[in-house]
């Protein structure tokens, strides 16, 4: 009996054992075919992840050392940096930095050297903040002055050695580039924090050239716009000052001797046109004119006659005679200029305008005469004397038509008769 009994428990385990497999096996093959699926996933996405980039992800020590080795010549940037990518790698574990480091240095050496194009600084600077995590706004304020530093002197010496190469056909062109260098002074100067750029000597010795190439050109301007309006010059072009305005010395000389033949012209027509007119007058003052009469010697009489047939006037005036009645000569201090005493036997001493210097006068001109008065008592000269010598030496004019003396038109004769 109990032979057959455990027969039989036997037979329900082996059962139960084979129903227990049989879950088993199926697992089993559905975790690796799981894992293989898995595997199969990853391995692919490596391996067009590795396929993505051109370069091998993995980078030595060695490589590492000697990319972020700190150099002399590294600017604080630079090195800044190279240490940055390094404790990235070193406390990280993460070597893209130390992957992107030749990138970015070169970046910013282009800009710390001047080698970027001046039009392109600005989005270069956001760009580089950008990307670079360990450049801030002192930075940028760093790396421009590094940059204008490094491209003034150049753009400088190119103007400069334009400027000296150049002649003045060759202004409208060298002002293209001379206005490249007048934008980025402007820009440097309007640029907060450029205060030790506009101290550098580059800085001022391009405004002086700048200076010196627009004074060139307008003066060159100028000169070109009075030599070809020459016609409408009224004074002589000014000698040049510039490079530009002498090389147009000969127009100078050109336009200035035109002018100078114009104003002969002019002057000789002017002066002809005096002549003319001067002849004109003369004709007629030679036509009004008479001889110009002798009357020192005369009496009053007789040149009061000698006047009525001229038609010339006559003003007389008296002189203190040589003696007294009673013969006694009058002392030379008290004789002197006195009312003519109208005797028309007196002598003419003088006349005024002369015959000596004048040939002619006009008709109705005066003749200024100068008489020797009458001797005079002795006694009565002395009262005769006093009063004279409180007068104001009273003239009388004696014509058949009374005048006044007119001596420029006997100075109008005299031109006529010259």
């Amino acid at each position: 009996m109990k032979k057959k009994k455990r027969v039989r428990i036997s037979k329900t385990k082996n059962k139960k054992y084979k129903k227990l497999s049989k879950s088993w096996k199926l697992f089993i093959v559905s975790f690796f075919l799981i894992i293989s699926l898995a595997s199969a996933y990853l391995f692919f996405k490596a391996y067009h992840y590795i396929n993505d980039i051109p370069e091998a992800q993995n980078i030595t020590q060695e490589e590492i050392y000697l990319l972020t080795k700190i150099e002399k010549t590294d600017t604080r940037l630079i090195r800044a940096l190279k240490n940055n990518a390094f404790e990235s790698w070193l406390y990280e574990a993460n070597d893209e930095k130390v992957k992107q480091l030749s990138k970015n240095e070169a970046l910013l050496l282009e800009v710390m050297k001047g080698k970027t194009a001046i039009s392109d600084i600005d989005a270069t600077m956001v760009n580089l903040k950008k990307h670079i995590d360990i450049i801030e706004d002192e930075d940028i304020e760093e790396l421009y002055i590094m940059y204008y530093k490094s491209v003034l002197p150049r753009q400088y010496d190119k103007l400069r050695d334009i400027f000296q190469e150049a002649t003045v056909t060759d202004a409208e062109e060298m002002s293209k580039d001379a206005q490249e260098l007048l934008d980025l002074l402007n820009k440097i100067y309007n640029q907060e924090g450029m205060l030790t750029v506009t101290s550098e000597q580059s800085f001022k010795k391009s405004v002086s050239l700048l200076d010196e190439i627009n004074d060139n050109i307008i003066e060159a301007n100028n000169i070109k716009n009075q030599v070809y309006s020459y016609r409408n010059l009224v004074e002589a072009i000014p000698a040049p000052n510039t490079k530009f305005g002498m090389e147009l010395s000969e127009y100078i000389d050109s336009a200035n001797n035109y002018l100078q033949s114009k104003t002969m012209e002019e002057e000789f027509k002017r002066k002809y046109s005096e002549l003319q007119s001067n002849l004109e007058t003369n004709e007629k003052l030679i036509k009004k004119s008479v001889d110009m009469p002798d009357l020192v010697g005369m009496t009053v009489r007789e040149a009061k006659k000698e006047m009525n047939q001229l038609n010339l006037n006559l003003s007389i005036q008296g002189y203190t005679n040589t003696t007294y009645k009673n013969g006694e000569t009058v002392p030379d201090d008290i004789r002197d200029m006195e009312s003519w005493d109208r005797d028309e036997k007196d002598k003419i001493l003088k006349q005024e305008p002369s015959s000596q210097t004048y040939k002619f006068i006009v008709k109705g001109s005066t003749i200024q005469v100068v008489v020797e008065n009458q001797p005079i008592a002795k006694k009565a000269f002395s009262s005769e004397s006093s009063s004279s010598s409180t007068s104001s030496s009273t003239s009388t004019s004696i014509s058949s038509t009374t005048s006044e003396t007119t001596s420029p038109s006997t100075e109008e004769t005299t031109e006529s008769s010259d």
